[in-house]
């Protein structure tokens, strides 16, 4: 479950990602607005020989065309404003201009700190200072760009806290961090920064903003719950998931995937009977892809409804032909349910996609021996003892839009070590045509130990399912 999960992370984070990029565009000075609404204009500036050398230091950096020079004489000024406060604690003035400084010199937790510091002592620079503070959110929001889309998200993590260290009038920053961390696993981090973005949406400056703005914010806010539910799941916080699950499912009951989470995590804390009643729903519902009913039959198979765990594996063996996975999960549901005269249409599909898997020719052997079916019983046993290597714990990851993974083990059990072995694996779509194969070449241990193999199948279509063929 929790694959799923972290899977789900970096997809949402890419995909939200670049509406956050659009929505850099507007700009709002609604923070500002509001915390003065009040008229309280604070304590009064004081000009002192100071603060006065700090705003001719910073003027002379901003035309300063010498980075060097710049950073210089940014720094110069940092030191007179901090003068500045050493001579007068309560002089706004000195905090304004240390706050702009730090800036330029880049120590944003400071400069934030210091701008906070001279708006609580004049409130009425909140609003003078919001183009400046919102200008350095934005060139660190787009300084640390690059490295999510590189996927150094740990580097880009800091540019997105020093931005909300400046400035806190847009959710972006918090939207991003939250989903940044989901994907390390931080969930405290992850947690804290979606529940600023998810509070901003009932915001003074939310309401203040013009109606593009306000759209942009309310695209990019409308999927966090979701995703912190999801990390409180990851986090084994799953009383916390749940209720966001149920409230968001009941709200779109159509919504396939928060039906399956809601139903993970109520067998996950053992409300057995509510998931078993979501994953009915589910097996009701028309139109769900291979994956999704795998999911509801592996729901039923881990509450031992084999009955219905049969009936999504069919299901999901109809949606996809050569599902594998689904097919071998269609067989083990049908044999625990003893439907045994329903299994060998089954199994044989099975064998057919998977021919050295001794546990479908097993399950196969039993079923025509509980059939009454001596000949074929014979014949299944023939086969068994007739294999050169097994295959088993075979398993299909699908990757993204295209692709897949495919991990399994081999089993030598008359070969001469040092034998290669050819496994051709097929990769198909849905309805049985092929998109295209991979050999995996191993060379044979000692009788009747397990090598373990993982290969993976690179490709523009959506996989559906899978076997091999030895050589």
């Amino acid at each position: 479950m929790n694959e799923i999960r972290v899977r789900d992370f970096g997809l949402f984070l890419i995909s939200v990602f670049s509406l956050v990029i659009a929505g850099c565009a507007s700009a709002s000075g609604g923070e500002g607005m509001s915390r003065i609404s009040g008229g309280a204009a604070g304590l009064n500036p004081r000009n002192t020989d100071n603060t006065r050398a700090a705003e001719d230091a910073i003027e002379a950096a901003q035309d300063a065309v010498v980075p060097n020079e710049a950073e210089e004489l940014y720094a110069q000024a940092r030191e007179l404003a901090e003068a500045a406060i050493r001579a007068d604690t309560l002089n706004p003035l000195a905090y304004r201009l240390a706050g702009i400084a730090s800036i330029g010199t880049e120590n944003y937790v400071d400069a934030g700190a210091y701008l906070e510091k001279a708006i609580e002592l004049r409130p009425l620079y909140e609003f003078e200072l919001v183009a400046v503070r919102e200008q350095a959110w934005m060139n660190l929001y787009q300084q640390g760009t690059p490295y999510v889309q590189t996927g150094d998200y740990e580097t880009a993590t800091q540019f997105f806290e020093w931005a909300n260290d400046i400035y806190k009038g847009r959710p972006e920053a918090n939207v991003i961090l939250g989903q940044i961390y989901a994907q390390l696993r931080d969930h405290d981090a992850a947690i804290a920064n979606l529940n600023t973005a998810i509070a901003f949406a009932g915001s003074e400056t939310m309401l203040q903003a013009d109606s593009a703005t306000a759209n942009s914010w309310k695209e990019q806010l409308q999927p966090l719950p979701l995703l912190r539910a999801q990390v409180f799941a990851d986090a084994g916080r799953f009383e916390q998931a749940v209720g966001t699950y149920r409230q968001l499912s009941a709200a779109d009951p159509t919504d396939v995937e928060l039906k399956r989470g809601l139903a993970a995590i109520l067998m996950e804390i053992g409300e057995d009977a509510e998931a078993t009643a979501v994953y009915i729903d589910m097996l009701e519902m028309s139109g769900l892809d291979s994956e999704t009913l795998f999911s509801v039959g592996v729901g039923f198979y881990q509450s031992s409804d084999y009955r219905r765990a049969a009936e999504a594996f069919g299901k999901a063996a109809e949606a996809s032909v050569n599902d594998r996975d689904a097919i071998e999960m269609w067989a083990r549901s049908l044999q625990l349910d003893s439907a045994y005269s329903a299994i060998p249409a089954v199994a044989e599909r099975w064998t057919e996609l998977d021919p050295n898997s001794q546990n479908a020719w097993l399950i196969l052997a039993q079923a025509a021996n509980q059939n009454g079916d001596t000949e074929t019983t014979q014949e299944v046993i023939s086969v068994i003892e007739s294999l050169s290597f097994t295959v088993s714990d075979l398993q299909l990851r699908r990757i993204g839009n295209g692709g897949a993974e495919v991990r399994g083990s081999l089993v030598n059990k008359n070969l001469k070590e040092g034998d290669a072995i050819n496994l051709r694996f097929i990769f198909y779509a849905d309805d049985g045509a092929p998109i295209g194969s991979v050999v995996e070449t191993m060379t044979a241990g000692q009788v009747d130990m397990a090598q373990v193999f993982n290969l993976q199948f690179d490709s523009a279509e959506q996989v559906g399912g899978y076997g091999y063929t030895p050589g």
